[in-house]
């Protein structure tokens, strides 16, 4: 378990890596730079959407779920560049998703919807595995549950109130087991989708896992952080810095991320000008 100490370098750490990561895109010349800030994301509105006691309907469900799909086996640049700067929306995946109508998408021929996305440069490996699971089984299931509890929000509220801190709704929609699991869905994955629609909580990512590892910050013992074990460490570093979750992990992945940060990256991470790299073990194993 990791200590109190250890979360207070670690937050330490990441309120430096923010100023880094500010100072960095503020120096860069164009809109597109100052769009990555986190005050700036499609996540943070929806957060504060959620936090007014705005509503959810099953269209946003629907998107917060294809939003987070485009997020999975590509560089997030490549859809990023899609987003309207007003809305912070994915303009021309909406309409390729007929503004998430579940009675219109229903009709849509999974195969199609696959080469619209890949138009936009935005699909992967695993796009048209994904659609099919859209269509097939994902919309059906948001459906039925909107029918017999009310609306989505209501049924997840369910397990938030035995659970604030999400995992035993992220468990729900992600393990093989549960009759709530959704098609093409992983952990990291659903709690994107979470993210797209409001909810607080952190994605257990390979940027995330990796840089909160025993190599790196040192808040596991475990090189690449056990998945659930990752919600609890990120939620309790954002305690320490009374920010959000979702910014936390946002911090950091932005620190990682090809585009963003770019500073502690896999392969020739750049220890040299790392704003952590006094308490990071992995400067420590180099000196």
């Amino acid at each position: 378990m990791v200590t109190a100490q250890t979360i207070r370098v670690t937050a330490t750490a990441v309120q430096r890596m923010d100023e880094h990561l500010r100072n960095s895109l503020l120096q860069k010349d164009g809109q597109t730079q100052l769009d990555k800030l986190w005050e700036n994301t499609y996540i943070k509105r929806q957060i504060d959407r959620r936090q007014a006691g705005g509503e959810f309907s099953t269209s946003d469900h629907i998107r917060a779920m294809v939003y987070s799909m485009l997020s999975s086996g590509i560089e997030w640049d490549r859809v990023s560049a899609h987003i309207d700067k007003a809305t912070k929306q994915l303009a021309p995946v909406d309409e390729i998703f007929c503004q998430y109508d579940p009675e219109r998408l229903l009709q849509c021929d999974p195969a199609q919807l696959r080469d619209e996305v890949k138009k936009l440069h935005c699909a992967s490996q695993y796009t048209m595995k994904q659609m099919e699971a859209l269509i097939h089984t994902n919309i059906p299931k948001l459906i039925q549950i909107e029918q017999e509890h009310g609306s989505v929000d209501a049924f997840y509220q369910e397990y938030i109130g035995g659970d604030s801190t999400l995992k035993s709704l992220v468990k729900a929609l992600s393990a093989e087991n549960s009759d709530y699991k959704l098609a093409q869905m992983g952990e990291a994955l659903v709690a994107e989708y979470l993210k797209n629609v409001g909810y607080d909580l952190a994605k257990p990512d390979r940027h995330i896992r990796r840089i909160l590892g025993s190599t790196a910050l040192g808040c596991s013992n475990h090189e690449i952080v056990p998945i659930f074990d990752t919600f609890d460490i990120v939620a309790a570093l954002a305690k320490e810095l009374n920010r959000p979750a979702a910014e936390v992990d946002y911090i950091l992945w932005s620190y990682c991320a090809n585009g963003y940060g770019e500073i502690c990256t896999v392969k020739n991470p750049k220890c040299d000008i790392c704003v952590a790299n006094n308490c990071c073990n992995h400067q420590e194993g180099e000196n």
